[in-house]
């Protein structure tokens, strides 16, 4: 060995604890990166937001493709590791193992030629110092090592998921109050909105598009049959009720877990848009092109506003975190429950019509997520939230603006 690199090896073992935080670092930027993490008002501080803001493309590209070789490499020490434990323990295999760490090593010395800083900054360098004891050196002393880089590891990997999370409930509920205030800028605010063919017409479309664009992807299933659910067990009650669907006061409600359409983004969502929310902003605007947002939830207060305080991210404060407790983040509060109901101007024969275009349960492959359940209109029902209902005021359509006649026998082809 040359004398610089004997050189490097002690400036490894002297800064372990250093060469693990830059590890650490690389890790974050590697997951962040890779969990579409873009920072909103509610989910980072402002002093996080200009940090996020004054960092260059470049800069950005350049600490996630470091983050990608750091992880690797360590995945190939862990390999080589198992082969050495797995050698010692199953001799029969050595040759094997012998040829598949050869091919480990090579790559690992390709890797140090064009990476050489970076996998010394972080500790990585020296691949033996994971797997052989030096003389006089505790022979478990390796396996500890290891194992604090890979624990490192999966609590940054943790912490981004958390993270994640956070801010897509967070933004989750911005865009379903923002949607809810849009919603209620009518154009007609003397006439119900439901009750006029153009409106009902928008929400057919608005329902087409969005079924046209995420029936083909699995993610979209469990909510597209929950839309097919409410509306059909609003039109047909289920045997014993004890009102028909032509009843004012028979009223039903769907309420669901808002990670049903934050968790689908990642499925349904499109490489080329930009928008990593795009699929459950599309949805919310499904729920109010017809439904009724029943707030049980105060999003305008933040009481389902998951805060991220800015020492959350600071990484003495992650990877300390597990000796004092656990962080904040890991204790965040229960993500929300929303409900729906169908807008009380809305008639049956309009409900049929929005039937008509929402895809048979038959032809999905997933359940109705959350549950949909008749109230009890005669008093504040606790399990539905402590709301009285209000009856539907137009079942049977009397207010409803007349259709062109040909649009009935548009209706009798698509049943």
């Amino acid at each position: 060995e040359t004398l610089n690199s004997v050189n490097e090896k002690k400036i490894m073992r002297d800064n372990d604890d250093e060469r693990l935080h830059q590890f650490a670092r690389h890790c974050q930027a590697f997951y962040d990166s890779s969990l579409i993490l873009h920072p909103s008002s509610s989910s980072l501080s402002s002093i996080q937001e200009e940090k996020k803001a004054d960092e260059k493309p470049i800069e950005k590209k350049k600490k996630d493709a470091d983050g990608k070789v750091v992880l690797e490499t360590l995945h190939r020490i862990s390999a080589i590791r198992s082969i050495t434990v797995g050698t010692q323990q199953f001799p029969h295999t050595q040759e094997q193992n012998a040829l598949h760490e050869s091919t480990l090593r090579q790559e690992h010395a390709l890797i140090v030629e064009r990476h050489r800083d970076l996998l010394l900054d972080c500790g990585l360098l020296d691949m033996d110092r994971f797997i052989e004891p030096p003389p006089g050196a505790n022979e478990n002393k390796q396996s500890t090592l290891l194992e604090k880089y890979i624990q490192t590891r999966d609590v940054m990997r943790r912490r981004a998921h958390k993270i994640s999370m956070a801010h897509r409930q967070n933004s989750f509920l911005e865009i379903l109050s923002e949607s809810e205030n849009m919603d209620g800028d009518a154009s007609h605010p003397s006439e119900p909105s439901m009750t006029r063919v153009a409106n009902v017409q928008n929400s057919l479309s608005i329902i087409q598009n969005f079924v046209r664009k995420y029936q083909t992807n699995i993610g979209s299933h469990p909510f597209l049959a929950g839309l097919y659910r409410i509306v059909d067990m609003q039109l047909n009650p289920k045997s014993g009720s004890r009102r028909s669907s032509k009843h004012p006061s028979y009223i039903v409600r769907w309420k669901f877990r808002g990670s049903v359409l934050t968790e689908a983004c990642r499925s349904c969502h499109n490489e080329n848009d930009d928008d990593e929310l795009a699929y459950a902003r599309e949805a919310i605007q499904v729920l109010f092109s017809f439904l009724v947002w029943v707030k049980d939830v105060d999003v305008e207060g933040g009481g389902f506003i998951i805060p991220i305080d800015e020492d959350e991210l600071e990484l003495d404060q992650i990877l300390f975190a597990p000796e004092k407790g656990g962080n904040s983040i890991s204790k965040q509060r229960e993500e929300p429950t929303l409900s729906f109901e169908v807008d009380k101007d809305i008639s049956n024969a309009n409900l049929r019509r929005i039937l008509a275009v929402l895809p048979n349960p038959k032809r999905l492959d997933a359940r109705a997520t959350g549950s949909v359940q008749e109230l009890d209109t005669s008093s504040s029902d606790p399990k539905m939230g402590g709301s009285i209902p209000h009856p539907r005021k137009n079942i049977d359509g009397h207010e409803d603006e007349q259709w062109p006649w040909f649009a009935r026998l548009e209706l009798c082809i698509v049943l």
